[in-house]
């Protein structure tokens, strides 16, 4: 089936009219208010009818008019990691641990499915680990969501991410912890908050990261890091270690939107 027309008119309903092997046919389709608000100010470019088990679904991609990019307004700054998923400069954290321990439970079954190695191992294999992408997925998609609610609600113009090139590489630990790092998705998160904020006009910056998680956010100071704990004994501060990453990661992207520092200077000053 091929999808011609599509119209909405609270006096006839919802309606499709699709070309078939029979000719053309109407049917009606149910919609929810989200949908409903992006058929608003937007127009189809293509679709494509699907079917899931019993149920069909009619995919569209639109045509949204771009929203223009905010000039005024503050900074916010987002640190990820996988204890604490999302840190954003203002203080809010956005934990991992029940995350962690599902993904624990899932990498334990994908062990013992691996080491029987029977045809129906496999098949169940496959199957979890589809599970497991749609759970991430969901989660990457809530927490994007917050983010860019805090940054419109802070009146934030821009969102500064970190760039994550060759992060992988610097993951150090034990096996079972590498592998579950490698498998989560922090690119997956960083897309979908550049997306969401677009749509309401806030711009993305990528920020060298380089020792933004060893350097004190108070005095510019290398201090240690211990878990969820940040010392400088420069200062004698203590704060919140992903925070403490957030709030560098912030003043990089002050430098980047004022254009007064390069971005891959590291902000470290000698004691």
């Amino acid at each position: 089936m091929q999808a011609l027309e599509k119209t909405h008119d609270p006096a006839k309903g919802n309606i499709l009219s699709l070309y078939t092997v029979n000719g053309r046919i109407k049917c009606g389709f149910k919609t929810g208010f989200f949908q409903l608000e992006y058929l608003k100010d937007s127009v189809v470019k293509e679709a494509e009818l699907i079917r899931k088990g019993k149920r069909w679904f009619f995919n569209v991609v639109l045509d949204i008019p771009d929203v223009p990019i905010k000039k005024e307004g503050t900074i916010i700054a987002i640190d990820v990691g996988e204890n604490n998923i999302a840190t954003t400069s203002n203080g809010t954290i956005h934990g991992g641990g029940k995350l962690r321990h599902e993904r624990d439970k899932f990498l334990e079954r994908r062990g013992k499915l691996q080491s029987n190695g029977s045809q129906s191992a496999r098949r169940c294999l496959k199957r979890i680990s589809g599970i497991e992408r749609r759970h991430v997925k969901k989660t990457n998609h809530i927490i994007s969501k917050a983010i860019v609610k805090e940054a419109v609600e802070k009146d934030a113009k821009v969102i500064v991410l970190e760039k994550l090139t060759n992060i992988r590489k610097r993951i150090k630990g034990k096996k079972r912890i590498r592998s579950r790092l490698h498998r989560w998705s922090w690119y997956e998160l960083q897309q979908f908050v550049e997306y969401k904020a677009q749509a309401c006009g806030i711009d993305v910056v990528y920020v060298n990261p380089a020792y933004t998680s060893q350097t004190c956010s108070k005095c510019d100071c290398l201090g240690s890091r211990h878990k969820h704990l940040f010392k400088c004994s420069n200062c004698v501060s203590y704060q919140h270690s992903d925070r403490n990453a957030a709030i560098n990661l912030l003043k990089l992207g002050e430098s980047v939107v004022s254009s007064t520092a390069p971005v891959n200077v590291p902000m470290v000053m000698a004691v």
